[in-house]
């Protein structure tokens, strides 16, 4: 059975969708009372990674909002932390597709169905971990339920290193 692929996008397009997505974080920002120099650092740190989307700018792109937002001043607003969880792991993916695809090729949409259906899964699994925090009670927490959320996170991280070693 042969797919019949079409034409698809130029390459350009991620890099593109980079851009976009990357204005949006700044709009994130701006209206969370980050300072104009902060914000044109940003642009500057989004036109590199939209440039060389394999470079250490992408990490910026990632890392420095988050920055951003707490030294904005005030406690930064919970839509507004949402909106970045979602537009930053966004950021990363398309800077994952655009890092291994040429400029002169052609992205098909249907190549992109998969990742997108992982995005929404961990967007979903993020935002329901979100609610659950909102939900939470605010104040001091017992130490037991420190030393047990400790223990947790512990667990989680000896899981994970044991799944990722080699086998053999």
């Amino acid at each position: 059975m042969r797919a019949e692929l079409g034409v698809g996008l130029p390459g350009w397009v991620l890099r593109a969708a980079i851009g976009v997505v990357a204005a949006g974080v700044a709009g994130v920002l701006a209206a969370n009372g980050v300072e104009w120099p902060a914000l044109a650092l940003y642009g500057v740190l989004a036109v590199a990674a939209m440039a060389i989307p394999a470079s250490a700018a992408v990490a910026l792109i990632i890392g420095y909002p988050a920055a951003a937002m707490v030294f904005a001043g005030d406690e930064p607003s919970w839509p507004g932390v949402l909106a970045l969880v979602v537009l930053l792991h966004l950021l990363h993916v398309l800077s994952a597709y655009a890092a291994i695809i040429p400029l002169s090729s052609r992205v098909h949409p249907e190549a992109l169905k998969a990742p997108a259906k992982r995005f929404a899964a961990v967007q979903l699994s993020v935002l329901v971990l979100a609610a659950v925090v909102l939900l939470l009670p605010g104040g001091r927490t017992d130490e037991a339920v420190e030393v047990i959320g400790l223990a947790g996170a512990v667990g989680l991280v000896v899981g994970a290193v044991l799944l990722m070693r080699r086998k053999g």
